[in-house]
């Protein structure tokens, strides 16, 4: 009489963890930057052995450059799709940027603690965010040149410090909200920055 609870001879199907450990990692590089997280405590934290791990990144490094592809696939084509709306509205679309990262602190304080660590020209992440400053730069100039256009504006500013100025302000907000959210609204502080570049492109 055959044992029918032997093995069919089917193969195992590993459940791919890929998604869990970048969701565990990037919770931990947002806490102890690059340097201050642990292979070992992320494995842990997913229920893998460190070995079990590196079976999908196969180092540290290797890991960062998937938290930080992961979250640019959630975030660039959401953000440039807000800021390719009705160029009329694009301080409204910037402001509904403001808004959703308020809703996500933990990607929030990843993206703060990463962007800071990787002033070093010798982290892994260096050229990651030189690239994404860029890039964002680019996508700012390009909606703020299509709404002054739209609206019909005579403005000397100079569009690529303004473009760099916005990303400056969403920044330093963000830090500012991470240090003392209670204190710090990043929407109504941003509402009021806007208030006063508007005010100014349209004398």
């Amino acid at each position: 009489m055959t044992d029918t609870n032997k093995s069919t001879g089917k193969k195992r199907v590993r459940r791919d963890r890929t998604e869990e450990i970048l969701q565990e990692a990037a919770k931990s590089f947002g806490v102890y930057g690059f340097r201050g997280a642990t292979l070992s405590s992320i494995a842990q934290a997913v229920g893998l052995t460190e070995p079990g791990l590196l079976h999908y990144f196969p180092s540290k490094v290797h890991l960062l450059r998937g938290v930080l592809d992961h979250r640019d696939q959630q975030d660039v084509e959401k953000y440039k799709a807000i800021l390719d709306r009705d160029s009329s509205t694009l301080f409204d679309s910037i402001q509904d940027i403001v808004a959703r990262n308020e809703e996500t602190p933990g990607l929030v304080q990843l993206f703060t603690v990463l962007v800071g660590e990787s002033i070093r020209k010798d982290h892994p992440s260096h050229d990651f965010f030189v690239n994404r400053y860029a890039n964002l730069k680019k996508m700012t100039h390009k909606s703020l040149t299509n709404y002054i256009n739209a609206e019909g504006l005579a403005t000397e500013c100079d569009i690529d410090q303004l473009a760099s100025l916005i990303i400056a302000v969403m920044d330093g907000l963000q830090i500012q909200w991470l240090l003392d959210p209670q204190t710090v609204s990043m929407s109504e502080s941003f509402n009021l920055f806007s208030k006063i570049v508007l005010d100014h492109l349209k004398r």
